[in-house]
């Protein structure tokens, strides 16, 4: 069959050592090549245009996907190792898992029409009986396979590997069959530790181990007494010999090897020689109890000679010195990121070579079950919850557990409390009702731990039950309760699988991060959270601070790995019948301020760890949207919640519903409630929206919090512009985005930017260069959480708004800058639109409320505020109102009736006259003395029509001047009457007041000037 470039190769097991020099090689000579593998790790960079697909070919299905447009097949894939891993403990293991896997490739295959089919067998084929002298030299040609009847390879390794060969055989009519039987082929790219390498490997590490410790003379350990002797082949020979296997017309199996053999000891000598050692600088440890395979192995290679013209190229030394190189820094990079008791332990792991189980290799899962009789109806509910979770538990699992390819192991801590007489009996050594419960149900793996805690203390337990975990060498923790079901199957390798695209994802170690279940009775909270064995080497053995007691613990971990983005939720369900959302068995205890202190430290715990060992990595941004919701507008909130933010920043939206009776409610959570990165909640009541800021700040774990009113619409950059002004100065209390609106068609809404209330709503426009901004409009605000200094909305203010979003910004800022912090930034990059209120049409009421909250701040921050020369137009209203319902009043009493008729008659002119005089001083400012302000603010409405805003805008800022001065009644501040707040809080000198002042003293001698002149008519 002659090379095709068109054709698809797939390379079974190409991520291992002799697949993914194979895959190079072919993906380099212009073929289309495709890799399967069951682990994501590869040694060596795979070629430009390799496709990498990761699977189990255990899987009949996966196979069939990862055969499909397949020509050629190369099936290196393969449970196998060196001796530490081919030994009679693991042949039943190796047996069904290699040969399950040639059996679906081979279907797929066939199903696929695969054109030829090269095999790796192994020099295991041959009978140990012509290889058990250890002192001469053994040539094994292809036929001495059956040079004794039966034939009796090495091991059930070997055994399966000529049974592979004889299936292949029986289809040769229906596809091409090529063999390649290996002898010890070596080199850089290959497994150098763990238990799977192979002695020359295992020989060069152990040098390389002796050198770094620099303790002579240095033990070098031997399996065996050094006598074994055997061949080697380097990779690019091996390698060149398949390519040539691929492309011939050789159908019998031909021997890939040296056919010079050497005995270990002088294997071991050459290594020592390769690491710069001296001989007299090392000595032999012989370990006889090991496993040490065949006395004598080497290949002949007569046939492959003749039959490909092939012969190695590279010499034993050659091949052991640019290994070595390569050895020496693999693992110089994993050593240069450890120190002090954990280099010396590590260096002393790399003396020895290590034996595998492979049934023990499993990834084993540590279920940490907290259990207590107490707190239920019946002491025996306990009994029954613990049952239906059992049963859950090994259905969900039965596939996983029993499945080829893969292995997983389950193993149960049980914790309970001391003095639960009727789970532990009334006297030492009774009867555990929990186990004997768990063993009956079928499970064999328990471990039960004795607790004496303060009840209700369920971290407690799981810290004691993940620390036992953890010291019996278990690889996941996963933390449950006694009163939960799993609903799903397959759930670990769903677990492992997550957690291979995290360090995929996110370029961190395998195992790094969180994986939550989905839990069904807290949909979208992230209880019953999995970890891997690294969180507990970060930590020391400790899953979680001291300081949670039965709360918060979850999303703790949570929260902890969501700051390097290796937080995730899977679709595996889980059902807590009791706590959750609801009440619990026991009374709910929350760790105070666990989003700052034990956040913060957790996180310095866990850089530190990854900085030392993956520097690159940076942390996220951690950022939350909190939007207080009253309206639950449904496209607004699709809005919100389809917002993305960039690669490197991590986003949580907290919704806080302000009106547990709308009627939308149920809709938003059917949509969203089970997404991870949604947090909805409902107040028991209208609260207000400061109430509902406040329990967003609480919801919260992140760095920073974006603010945004539930009717507004955000840029789809708005989290990226949040995230560049955030890293460009992280030591800012917050930033001040801009709140715009749509343009202003009508006289309503024209008029409301002449009058001014709107004008502070793009401040971080106007004043763009602005570190230190007054306040900003919590319509789309920017604050920094994560410091404990207390700071919340004060609910003082009105349920409406009005002066809380000063007063917050303000108190904020002063902490900020008391502890070297900056103040608040401008971010005009950080974009909404509002819509106009009430749909563009007419309502006074809001501005009027509004002024009614802020004009408490000048009780708060007297030096912010100053008395007017002369009062405003509200307060002149006032008197005016009062002179004239005073003369109306007097009016009743005959005597002065008609000079009581006069002074209301008075009072009303003198109102006329004042609306008037405002009326003719906003057309003044607007058309004349500032008209350059008016020239910026976007609006269609010209002409008449402008003059009537103008008009509209002298009530509006009068009715907005009223709420301030009924507020500062009714909370009986009347010495704060005539007083006026800078709203610049000082941060524009004394321009503002200086204008305000001059405002009001032309609107009041003009006002002076008309009531003159209506008199003089009289």
């Amino acid at each position: 069959m002659p090379s095709r470039k068109n054709d698809l190769i797939l390379v079974t097991g190409g991520n291992g050592f002799i697949g993914a020099h194979v895959a190079n090689r072919l993906a380099g000579g212009g073929h289309r090549v495709r890799v399967v593998d069951i682990n994501p790790r590869r040694y060596i960079e795979a070629s430009s245009g390799i496709d990498i697909m990761i699977g189990n070919l255990c899987d009949p299905t996966f196979c069939s996907r990862a055969i499909n447009g397949v020509k050629i097949v190369l099936h290196f894939a393969a449970t196998m190792g060196g001796m530490g891993v081919i030994h009679s403990a693991n042949d039943s293991t190796i047996y069904n898992e290699n040969h399950t896997m040639l059996i679906n490739v081979l279907s797929a295959s066939l199903s696929a029409g695969v054109a030829r089919f090269l095999y790796a067998s192994s020099a295991c084929v041959y009978p140990d009986t012509l290889q058990e002298v250890g002192n001469v030299d053994v040539s094994l040609r292809e036929s001495d396979v059956y040079a004794n009847m039966p034939p009796k390879p090495q091991g059930l390794y070997g055994l399966e590997k000529l049974h592979a060969e004889h299936v292949l055989q029986q289809y040769t009519s229906r596809m091409e069959v090529r063999i390649a039987r290996f002898h010890n082929i070596f080199g850089p790219g290959g497994c150098w530790r763990g238990g799977h390498e192979k002695v020359p490997a295992a020989l060069l590490r152990k040098a390389l181990a002796a050198q770094r410790i620099d303790d002579f003379p240095a033990d070098i350990e031997l399996w065996g007494d050094g006598s074994q002797r055997r061949s080697f082949c380097f990779i690019d020979d091996a390698v060149e010999a398949i390519v040539r296997l691929l492309w011939s017309e050789c159908r019998e199996p031909v021997n890939v090897g040296c056919d010079h053999a050497v005995t270990i000891q002088e294997l071991a000598e050459m290594a020592i020689r390769c690491a710069g050692l001296k001989p007299e600088q090392v000595r032999y440890s012989y370990v006889l109890d090991r496993p040490v395979g065949v006395g004598s192995r080497n290949s002949n290679n007569e046939l492959i000679q003749e039959r490909l013209r092939w012969t190695p190229t590279t010499s034993l030394e050659e091949g052991m010195t640019r290994t070595w190189r390569w050895i020496a820094d693999e693992a110089d990079q994993m050593l240069a990121t450890l120190e002090g008791s954990e280099l010396s332990l590590t260096l002393e792991r790399l003396r020895r070579s290590e034996k595998v189980d492979l049934q023990t290799e499993a990834h084993t899962f540590a279920i940490l079950l907290p259990i207590t009789s107490r707190g239920s109806s019946h002491r025996e509910d306990c009994l029954d919850n613990l049952r239906n979770f059992a049963r859950s538990l090994l259905s969900t699992t039965a596939y996983d557990i029993g499945r080829l390819g893969m292995r997983y192991h389950l193993r149960i801590y049980l914790a309970i409390d001391h003095d639960d007489v009727f789970l532990l009996g009334d006297r030492p050594g009774g009867v555990n009702r929990a186990e004997s419960m768990l063993r009956t149900e079928g499970i064999s793996q328990i471990d039960t731990l004795i607790c004496d805690h303060p009840r209700g203390h369920v971290c407690a337990l799981w810290r004691d039950c993940a620390q036992r975990a953890w010291e019996d060498g278990c690889e996941y923790f996963t933390l449950m309760g006694d009163d939960v079901t799993v609903q799903d199957p397959n759930w670990m390798s769903a677990i492992v699988d997550v957690f291979a695209d995290i360090a995929a994802q996110e370029h961190v170690p395998d195992g790094f991060g969180c994986v939550a279940f989905t839990d069904t009775s807290f949909p979208g909270m992230p209880t019953f959270p999995v970890l891997n064995r690294i969180h507990m080497d970060i930590f020391g053995g400790q899953v979680i601070p001291a300081v949670f007691i039965n709360q918060d613990g979850d999303p703790f971990l949570y929260q902890l790995y969501r700051r390097w983005g290796c937080s995730r939720m899977i679709p595996s369900r889980i059902n807590n019948k009791v706590g959750g959302s609801e009440d619990a068995r026991y009374e709910k205890a929350s760790a105070a301020d666990w989003t700052f202190g034990p956040l913060d430290e957790a996180t310095s715990t866990v850089e530190a760890w990854l900085r030392s060992r993956n520097p690159n990595v940076e942390r996220k941004l951690a950022l939350d949207v909190i939007i207080p919701c009253y309206r639950v507008t449904l496209t607004f909130m699709d809005r919100f919640l389809a917002l993305q933010p960039s690669s490197t920043c991590v986003v949580m939206f907290i919704v806080i519903i302000d009106d547990p009776l709308s009627p939308n409610i149920s809709e938003l959570v059917r949509r969203y409630g089970s997404r991870p990165d949604v947090r909805i909640r409902v107040n028991a009541a209208n609260l207000g929206a400061s109430a509902s800021r406040n329990r967003g700040l609480r919801e919260s774990a992140a760095e920073f919090v974006l603010f945004l009113d539930d009717d507004v619409t955000p840029k789809e950059n708005i989290l990226i512009e949040a995230e560049k002004v955030i890293r460009a100065h992280p030591e800012a209390a917050g930033f001040v985005g801009n709140a715009l609106f749509p343009v202003a068609d009508t006289i309503a809404t024209a008029a409301i930017h002449l009058a001014g209330v709107t004008y502070f709503w793009d401040i971080a426009s106007k004043r763009a260069d602005d570190t230190d901004l007054p306040w900003g409009v919590t319509a789309n605000l920017i604050a920094r959480r994560n410091v404990a200094d207390g700071i919340e909305y004060d609910i003082g203010f009105p349920k409406t708004g009005g002066g809380e979003d000063i007063d917050y910004c303000r108190r904020k800022r002063d902490y900020s800058i008391s502890h070297g912090g900056d103040g608040f930034h401008a971010a005009p990059s950080v974009i909404v639109t509002h819509p106009w209120w009430n749909l563009g049409r007419r309502s006074y009421w809001r501005f009027y409320l509004w002024s009614k909250g802020d004009g408490g701040l000048i009780a708060r921050y007297p030096e912010f505020s100053y008395r007017e020369t002369v009062p405003n137009s509200a307060e002149l209203l006032a008197c005016c109102v009062a002179l004239a319902m005073g003369g109306l009043a007097s009016s009743l009493f005959p005597a002065t009736a008609n000079y009581s008729i006069g002074v209301a008659y008075f009072g009303v002119r003198m109102i006329l006259a004042l609306f008037m005089a405002n009326i003719l001083h906003d057309l003044y400012r607007h058309i004349w003395r500032n008209a350059d302000r008016v020239a910026q603010i976007d609006t269609t409405v010209t002409g008449m029509r402008k003059i009537a805003a103008i008009v509209e805008s002298s009530i509006i800022r009068i009715f907005s001047e009223f709420g301030r001065l009924i507020g500062m009644i009714e909370r009986r501040e009347f010495r704060n009457i005539g007083m006026s707040f800078d709203w610049f809080t000082n941060r524009a000198g004394d321009g503002p007041r200086k204008e305000e002042t001059l405002n009001r003293l032309q609107r009041v001698g003009l006002w002076l000037f008309l009531v003159t002149l209506a008199i003089s008519f009289e």
